[in-house]
């Protein structure tokens, strides 16, 4: 079986071909809450949908058909973010592009309400269910279910036709599918990945959790401050 992280690889780049309408229309732009980051705008087609109070920061590009609904941030802090064709992403959903992470969701694929996705490639026709979360670094091949309250952790590729079940925990690449009840073995998992070296670049191999969250707030925060300033 190919490998989903050969498959999806350039994925990202495919939002530049000319055959992609953008920029939103007229009547769009006034009700959308959109602004720049970096210089980078959100571009929107014109076929696509995105609610009044739905938030559309940096490199977004929502393409033809696509639907962002109410209370849905989008960000692209300092990687892309591709909404793919007829994609929806619903009511207060957090998609983010971070650091060398950009998010591309493919064509039909769903991102369920309050779900989270930070720095994944998500194929198409996937479900990624209500309050489900898909981290840093992530691969999900074609026609995968990640089930309500399911976690995809930093690093984890999941090969076609996936079904992470409701509350399980996938990790690692090849990926290991866990239940509630076996949350230590999982994180036991992500430490032998490293979270924050996936996520932040950063070995904290040896720190606590005190010092962890020290040297990640330290660095972290100033760098938001940076992106979003005016």
């Amino acid at each position: 079986m190919p490998n989903p992280r050969d498959s999806l690889a350039g994925r990202v780049g495919h939002v530049d071909r000319p055959d992609q309408p953008t920029e939103v229309d007229g009547d769009l732009t006034t009700s959308v809450f959109r602004r720049s980051i970096r210089g980078r705008s959100p571009q929107v087609s014109v076929d696509a949908y995105v609610a009044p109070t739905a938030v559309l920061a940096g490199d977004v590009r929502v393409l033809a058909g696509a639907v962002v609904l109410d209370g849905a941030v989008v960000t692209a802090e300092s990687a892309p973010v591709v909404i793919g064709e007829e994609a929806i992403v619903m009511e207060n959903a957090v998609v983010r592009g971070a650091g060398r992470h950009p998010v591309d969701i493919g064509g039909h694929t769903l991102i369920g309400p309050g779900a989270h996705v930070t720095g994944a490639r998500i194929g198409a026709e996937c479900m990624v269910a209500t309050r489900a979360s898909v981290f840093n670094g992530a691969v999900i091949a074609d026609g995968v279910l990640v089930a309500v309250g399911a976690i995809v952790h930093v690093g984890t590729v999941l090969p076609e036709g996936s079904v992470v079940p409701m509350q399980h925990i996938a990790v690692g690449d090849p990926v290991q599918v866990l239940p509630p009840h076996e949350a230590d073995a999982a994180h036991d998992l992500v430490d032998r990945i490293g979270f924050t070296a996936v996520a932040f670049d950063h070995d904290t191999t040896g720190l606590d959790l005190r010092q962890c969250m020290s040297w990640l707030c330290g660095v972290y925060a100033p760098a938001l401050r940076r992106t979003h300033a005016p």
